[in-house]
């Protein structure tokens, strides 16, 4: 599943895409059919039944599991193990062991696989011993096994239960393929034992394990190993040459860097950028200074705007890049030269030199895309003025740069009146394009200038439909302080459903007291209006501007609403800050309707300070009906304190699945609210290993808002190396990265953990992550709607689970209403992403 944001703050659709509810969710007859399937004499029913183990949730499954791994059939044993894995349950390693003694080649090799990833090392001796099994297959699963046996960077004393001796010796196994596996689990390990016994593989016979022992020795990040890499810069095979590049960027051998410089226009394209990320990694000045003489040459696609082999390396050497490239301005050369040194100052947000890249442009030096691209990234309100200037250029490339740049520095949060003339200006230059003018537009309502909102309204009635959308929803931006409530009242009764989308998300974020007035007239009229858009913009609001009338109406109004029409009214209604209209909803969390309490439950999150409020999520997070619960756990995320966190905790560790995923989701986003990271090891690193994955990732996700690490950061590397479920590896990711150990040696183990994962990480988004840079989590929040579609479907469903994941990277389980929708008072301010629901995933 995904998600497409389609209005700016109030309203959002997500789309259940690719297979939609079938793929999403684990119906009861699913369960019964599987429960059924193990009964079977069929042995291809009880094959079908093991593989969909996973789906039922690991309360239901453990004992089909724990059957599935003593069935007479391989197959169905196999299909056990890979449930066991899915669903973290470390019992299985004591049934599974024996299978290592096993003929059939499939059994071993599946003991392996649940051997690393749940082994914990507990299952070391035995495959220790499965390292000498005549299968080469059994041998390199062995070792890949023994390298989760430990965490990773720890030494150990020689002797049970160290897992590195035995893997030491197999460096010398007969078979390629696995001295490749031990030399890649050594890395693993990072055990500094390792180094001189792979120093002497670097010369092996085949590529592929030379190729392997360079990374591994890159990995342990020993600089004992610097010379004999130097040695593999010789290699007459040029995957090994590149791999002992990446390796000695990742030692930062200083020594190498001459060895390297003439590599850098090596005939061979891999080799030549291998040498240009290492020489960033390794960020010298002697480094940097090498990479800045090639500069404009091929390999830096000159005048080209994009990124570079050689800007990107400049960008890995971070600061020590930037006197240099300030150097390179300010020697004048020529404008592809320039073009990149500015692309990497802007690159690296070195905001306090940028000012040399406006006096590079003023003195012709550099070219004014390049300029503007780079205050785009690093520039702040003052050099607004310099991007206005170019909003009118002949140039288009320079327009679009000049956009792009005033979009990046003005923020509706800070006013700045200086940039209105100037657009209302360029609207009117000739040589604007549609899509030109359109951004243009946008550019009004992110100046934050009330004296904008008159033009922007005037612009909502063009007959131009793009122009129109765009002004809409630049007023939104505008907020509050546009004060052209006729100008979107108009628009919301628009015959052309998109534009009454906007309008209504626009008067959610800009509507005042005349627009809520309006509002209430027309719905108290029962005219012929589109009423759960009138609804919804309202929510918005009373959020802002409450009055007794609305919520005597909405009262009333509540009294005889049924179906859709209810909960829109309620929603509204939980969203004013009218001290009447929130004992309203309060008093509804002990409804009689359970789907009253579900939709309180999720509205309460808007009450925050609210000491009833906190009470009435309390209470609810006890309710009879789960999905009243869930949510209710969820909004303490927004309304607990430090007295329940003890409460959090207990429903994280409870049986009920939906509750412990939101409770964790809570306890995060409470700690770091409240700044207590003293509570962090007792509350959230118990959790990191648990057996359900949005569980584990919220843990790890809340330790990154916290910036908190359990004990030495050994769970978080263990989870970013080992764990099967991507969202949980992109979450110990993001804890490694935003809270790197402070001690040196631990420092480094995070370091290398991340790095390995940038460069081996089976998931792009996981890899991305470990490479960085990251942006820091949004501190504000804001009410969404989300309307959930199945894919192929063409209305919401109402009633369903979904799984959302928020902009702070925090997954919570919510349940859509009568109308397919999910209100979310508390959502952190960025992307939202729906994931799968089914039980084995949370």
């Amino acid at each position: 599943m995904n998600a497409r944001r389609v209005l700016p703050a109030l309203l959002m659709v997500a789309l259940i895409t690719r297979g939609g509810t079938a793929a999403a969710f684990a119906w009861p007859d699913v369960a019964d059919r599987v429960e059924r399937g193990f009964a079977s004499s069929d042995l291809s029913v009880r094959r079908a039944a093991a593989r969909d183990l996973p789906s039922l949730g690991r309360t239901r499954a453990a004992p089909l599991v724990r059957a599935a791994l003593e069935d007479p059939d391989p197959d169905v044993r196999i299909a056990g193990a890979s449930a066991a894995v899915r669903l973290q349950m470390e019992e299985a390693v004591d049934a599974v062991l024996p299978w290592l003694g096993e003929r059939d080649g499939k059994l071993k090799l599946a003991a392996c696989d649940v051997a690393r990833a749940l082994g914990r090392g507990r299952a070391t001796a035995a495959l220790a011993r499965a390292l000498g099994d005549q299968d080469p297959l059994v041998r390199a699963a062995a070792a890949d096994a023994l390298a989760s046996q430990a965490t990773p960077g720890r030494p150990f004393t020689p002797g049970t239960g160290d897992p590195v001796a035995p893997l030491l010796g197999k460096l010398d196994d007969s078979s390629p393929p696995v001295r490749a596996q031990v030399a890649r689990a050594l890395a693993r390990l990072g055990d500094p034992r390792a180094v001189v016994p792979l120093v002497g593989k670097v010369q092996d016979s085949v590529p592929e394990v030379r190729q392997a022992v360079a990374r591994a020795l890159g990995d342990l990040g020993d600089l004992r190993a610097s010379q004999a890499l130097l040695l593999q810069l010789r290699d007459n095979v040029i995957d090994v040459r590149v791999e002992a590049l990446a390796a000695l960027g990742r030692l930062k051998a200083p020594d190498a860097i001459d060895a390297i410089a003439p590599l850098l226009s090596d005939r061979a394209p891999p080799v030549r950028h291998a040498a240009l990320a290492a020489m960033g990694r390794i960020g010298t000045p002697a480094a940097v200074h090498a990479l800045a003489q090639v500069l404009g040459t091929a390999e830096d696609a000159t005048g080209s705007l994009e990124t570079t082999p050689v800007r990107q390396a400049l960008v890995l050497a971070q600061s020590a890049a930037i006197p240099e490239m300030i150097a390179v301005l300010e020697r004048r050369e020529n404008g592809n030269v320039a073009t990149s040194a500015a692309w990497v100052l802007g690159e690296l947000n070195a905001r306090a030199q940028v000012g040399v890249v406006v006096t590079a442009m003023r003195k012709g030096v550099l070219p004014p895309p390049a300029a503007l691209r780079a205050l785009a990234l690093a520039g702040s309100e003052e050099h607004v003025p310099v991007v206005l200037e170019f909003l009118a250029d002949p140039s288009q490339l320079v327009r679009a740069e000049a956009i792009h740049a005033a979009g990046a520095l003005l923020d509706p949060a800070r006013p700045d009146g200086r940039a209105v003339e100037p657009l209302v200006a360029a609207l009117k230059n000739p040589r604007l394009v549609p899509h030109e003018r359109v951004a243009t537009i946008g550019l009004l309502g992110r100046s934050g200038a009330p004296r904008a909102a008159q033009l922007l309204a005037e612009l909502t009635r063009s007959k131009d439909l793009p122009t129109r959308i765009a002004a809409i929803d630049a007023i939104g931006t505008l907020g509050a302080a546009a004060a052209v409530d006729d100008a979107l009242l108009e628009q919301i009764d628009d015959a052309d459903p998109t534009v009454r989308l906007r309008a209504t998300s626009a008067l959610s974020l800009a509507g005042g007291a005349r627009a809520r007035d309006e509002i209430l007239l027309r719905l108290s009229r029962n005219d012929e209006i589109d009423r759960h858009a009138h609804l919804a913009a309202l929510a918005g609001i009373l959020a802002r501007t409450p009055n007794d009338r609305a919520t005597e109406h909405l009262g009333r109004a509540l009294e005889i609403a049924v179906g859709t029409e209810r909960d829109a009214v309620l929603a509204a209604l939980g969203m004013s800050t009218a001290p009447g209209a929130r004992a309203r909803v309060q008093a509804l969390s002990r409804s009689p309707a359970p789907e009253d309490r579900r939709a309180v439950a999720n509205l309460l999150a808007a009450h925050v300070g609210d000491p009833a409020a906190r009470a009435a999520a309390l209470a609810l997070a006890s309710d009879a009906d789960p999905f009243a619960r869930a949510a209710a756990v969820g909004s303490l995320g927004s309304l607990a304190t430090a007295a329940d966190v003890t409460v959090l905790s207990t429903l994280a560790r409870g049986q009920d699945a939906d509750v412990a995923v939101n409770a964790v989701a809570a306890l995060g986003r409470t700690l770091a609210r409240l700044s207590r990271r003293d509570l962090v090891e007792n509350a959230l690193c118990p959790l990191v290993a648990h057996a359900r994955p949005y569980l584990r990732a919220n843990a790890l996700t809340g330790l990154a808002l916290t910036g908190a690490r359990c004990g030495d950061g050994a769970p978080e590397r263990r989870a970013l190396a080992s764990d099967t479920d991507e969202i949980v590896r992109a979450a110990a990711a993001l804890a490694i990265a935003t809270t790197r150990a402070a001690e040196p040696d631990r420092a480094r183990e995070d370091t290398r953990a991340l790095e390995r994962c940038a460069q081996a990480d089976r998931s792009p988004r996981v890899a991305a992550t470990c490479r960085g840079p990251l942006s820091p989590p949004p501190k504000a929040t804001s009410a969404v709607t989300l309307y959930v579609v199945p894919g192929g479907a063409a209305t919401p469903r109402p009633f369903a689970p979904c799984a959302v994941r928020h902009a702070d990277g925090l997954v919570r389980i919510a349940y859509t209403d009568s109308r397919g929708a999910v209100v979310v008072p508390d959502a952190p301010r960025g992307p939202v992403a729906l994931l799968p629901v089914n039980p084995g995933q949370r």
